[in-house]
Order: C-alpha cells, then structure tokens, then sequence
C-alpha cells in the first residue's frame, strides 16, 4: 500500500488546501495548483522544496478516490464540473444549449513496466474487462470479459522478468472504474438535474464517442454508468475505423520531425542537463537505462503514477530490494514531466505547427459542431469524447492555457454555450472549464466569452490542408 510520507503528504493536502496550502512560501488557492508560475523554467523540476507543487498523487486499491478538496490538481482522479462549487452565469437569463465535454481515461495500470522486472505484483482481479458482440437489436446472451491468466507451461515466462499479474497493462483499474461512475454521477447531477440539459436517457441529441483505445472505451463503462444508472439499452460509442483523428491516429511524418526539432533546443537540452543525475540513479534502481527511458520522463512518470494511484508502492529493484525510489526522486520526476507537457504545448515556437499535426483533426470536429450552434443547425445538445492525455494537451495548448501541467487522470475540458438575447437579438456565449474551473487562459479567463471569437481562437489550429502538412 502507499507508504505513510504519502499517505500524510495527501492527509495534510485534504485538511489545509482549502484554506490554501504553503507550497515554496506561497499560500495557494486550490485551482492556483493548477497554474505553477515558473513552469517555463527548468528550475521549476530543480527546486526539490516545490514537492508536487501542490498536487495529490495518491489513491487507494480497489476504491473510489476519496476525493481530494475541489479545485486541487489531483493527478488520480481530477475535478471535475458538479453542483456543488458550480457558478453560473453572471446572465441569469441565459440558457445553457450546447455542451462540448472531453475527459481523459479514469486511472488505469501502467503502460510502462519497469525493464528490470516489477516487484509488486498488480491486482485486477475485481475488475470485469468485458468484451463480447451482439447482433444489432438482438436478446442479451452471455457476457464474456478478459480474465488474464499465465499457463506455467510458458517458455517464455522464465525468459522474461516475470510479472506475476491478473492485469493487462495498461487497463483501467477498479479504482479508475468507479471513479468514473462517481464522473458521471456528477455531470447528471448538473447538466441533467440542476440545468437540464442532458436527457435522461441516451438519444438523437446525444453523441458518444472514445478513441479505439480500450482504455476509453472502459473509461466510458464506468461514466455513463453514472450518468445513466437506469438505463438497461444500448447506447453506441462512436469510434473512427482505421484512421482516428485523436490518439496520433493517423499517419503524419511532419509530426515526428516536429518533435525531433523540439526535443533538440537548448531549453530541452537544458532540462535533460539538470537531471542527468536523476535519470541515472533510476535508470540504476529500475534497469532503466534504454533511451526510450532515459530520453523523456514519459516512461518514469507513467510507471509512478500507475503505481501511486492504485494504492502500490514506489518500485525497488527486482534483484536488490534494498534500492527504491524515493518519494522525492518521483516528486522531481512527476515536476519534470509538467515541464515538458508544457513545452510541448505551449512553450516553444513551433507549438501551433505541432498542435496542428498532432490534433487539428479533431480541433476541426470541435469547431465545425460549434459552429453548428451558432448557425441553429447542431442536432445534437451534449457531446462526450473519451480521449487522452495526449489529445487533452494540444487542446488546451490551443485555448491558449496560461500554464500546463501534464493532463492528469479524467482530466477534462467542458465548453458549454448559452444562448442569451443581446439588443433584441439572440446570441450565443461560451464557457471553458477545465477540471471543473473556468479556464485561465492567454485570451483571459474564458468565463463569458462570445461563442464566434472561441471559434476563431480554435480554427487557428485546423489545418487547411492536413494530408499536405503532414507530407511537408
């Protein structure tokens, strides 16, 4: 289980950060651990007294997130919008018509596992990965999932560093199961009672979709189960068939190109400098030492993460257990990897190239349902995609967020248009929440903003002519 320093650093986080909590001397407001000031700089992953910068990383096995206070960044289960803490409108007699809502996976096992081999074995025992067809309309039969298993018959087994699992990895956990039906429970509560918008049932006016990703596709098992916890149908799950417009989905050489030129600026090169001693003192405990490791924090955070957040342990050496990782060793891995998610998206100056091969595609999808609002032609009142870290950080690069720390755990973006009557005419505005809060935004807080000009803001990213981009 999680180890006491943890477990405390969340106990204290849950009583004082409502009040703010003193992270380097500053007395933070819960949402202001959202927006670490010096992200651009790489001191920020040096200054071992920022801890987590007042972020929680810690969640128990096989449970709901306790919830952390609103507001927090909580890399396990991020806020997200819910009655209480809600503001409406200054424009009371707006209505709300349209809702746009992107979410990351609930938490999940790691992709990542350390190449040494895993000393904690995972359990996923009490999570149902179900997985089975049906004739369109036709009667329920039996509803078979995954259950992992290892014949010891295996060659293999003994070739390999052995991970003694009944997971897959990643597959969203139990825990990441019913933090998503608390999700969903939360945005009926809103959206469907308090401001009814979402239908009490799936139909025409609803559009669902994930990436073919099964991480999503479980993700949205435990969501809509809260959003809709009567209702015994079937409801599609849209998914794109051969080439996806999120998840880097489809191919486009300029997109690596792209990421090859940043990842070889001096501010990269500088950050890669400043933690040569951390990499290699993991790369050490972990066998970690391939450049697929040692050349971002990708892999090290994933592999933490999964781990903190399903109740385990940070990792020791599978032969010497006596080396371990340190919790602020993993608090200077999670700092770096908020400073590249926010190099990689708002902080370089090919940012608006890379967001536009990396998610100009769905960017446009976004666009063009919006733009159906503001033309009187959306059919539909409420749309939910089911997405990634990866495709929740260009868009948010493209609202222009002040700050951006790595899109955590049910990370979600919420643009909700109201329709209000200006000088006898009616108009559309639109609201950008991220986790819950209005977005701190370069534009400014995109609390009450005309619906035409976040558009415009948006088109910026949708590339005219993708197939081209991506060839050049």
């Amino acid at each position: 289980m999680a180890s006491t320093h943890i477990m405390l650093t969340r106990a204290m986080a849950a009583g004082i950060v409502a009040q703010g909590v003193l992270v380097a001397g500053a007395n933070l407001s819960p949402v202001d651990t959202f927006y670490p000031p010096g992200l651009n700089s790489t001191s920020y992953i040096t200054s071992s007294g920022l801890g987590t910068y007042g972020g929680i990383y810690t969640a128990p096995a096989n449970e709901a997130s306790q919830g952390s206070p609103y507001g927090v960044y909580d890399y396990c289960s991020m806020p997200h919008p819910r009655v209480n803490g809600y503001e409406l409108p200054s424009d009371r007699h707006a209505k709300l018509v349209y809702l746009e809502y992107m979410q990351r996976h609930q938490r999940r096992t790691m992709y990542n596992l350390a190449p040494g081999g895993e000393n904690q074995p995972f359990d996923c025992s009490s999570f149902e990965a179900y997985l089975y067809g049906s004739q369109a309309h036709g009667a329920n039969g039996v509803q078979a999932f995954a259950s992992v298993y290892t014949d010891p018959s295996n060659p293999f087994v003994d070739a390999l560093p052995y991970i003694n699992s009944t997971c897959f990895f990643p597959q969203l956990t139990t825990g990441g199961f019913l933090d998503g039906i608390q999700h969903g429970k939360d945005l009926w509560a809103l959206y469907g009672e308090k401001l009814g918008l979402i239908p009490s049932s799936p139909n025409n006016k609803v559009w669902l979709r994930s990436s073919s990703a099964t991480l999503t596709q479980q993700s949205a098992g435990g969501v809509l189960r809260g959003l809709w916890p009567h209702y015994s149908g079937s409801a599609p799950l849209h998914q794109q068939a051969g080439v996806d417009t999120v998840n880097s989905g489809y191919p486009c050489n300029a997109r690596s190109s792209i990421l090859s030129s940043i990842q070889s600026t001096d501010e990269w090169n500088e950050h890669l400098s400043v933690t040569a001693e951390l990499r290699q003192s993991l790369g050490d405990i972990l066998g970690a030492t391939s450049s697929a490791w040692q050349s971002t924090f990708d892999h090290f955070s994933d592999n933490f993460q999964a781990r903190l957040c399903n109740g385990y342990e940070l990792p020791c050496s599978f032969t010497d257990a006596s080396k371990c990782v340190s919790q602020q060793q993993a608090e200077e891995v999670f700092r770096a990897g908020d400073w590249e998610w926010n190099h990689y998206w708002r902080n370089n100056s090919l940012v608006t190239k890379y967001i536009q091969v990396t998610e100009g595609l769905f960017i446009g999808e976004i666009v063009r349902r919006l733009q159906a609002v503001s033309g009187k032609t959306q059919k539909y009142v409420y749309a939910h995609t089911f997405i990634h870290d990866g495709d929740i950080g260009p868009i948010l690069g493209a609202l222009g967020i002040d700050q951006l720390r790595w899109p955590a755990m049910a990370s979600n973006i919420a643009i909700e248009v109201w329709e209000t009557t200006v000088q006898q005419k009616k108009a559309y505005y639109a609201r950008v929440l991220y986790s819950g809060h209005t977005l701190r935004s370069i534009h400014g807080n995109m609390d009450w903003i005309p619906l035409n000009q976040l558009i415009d803001i948006l088109q910026v990213y949708v590339p005219e002519n993708i197939v081209a981009l991506c060839n050049s």
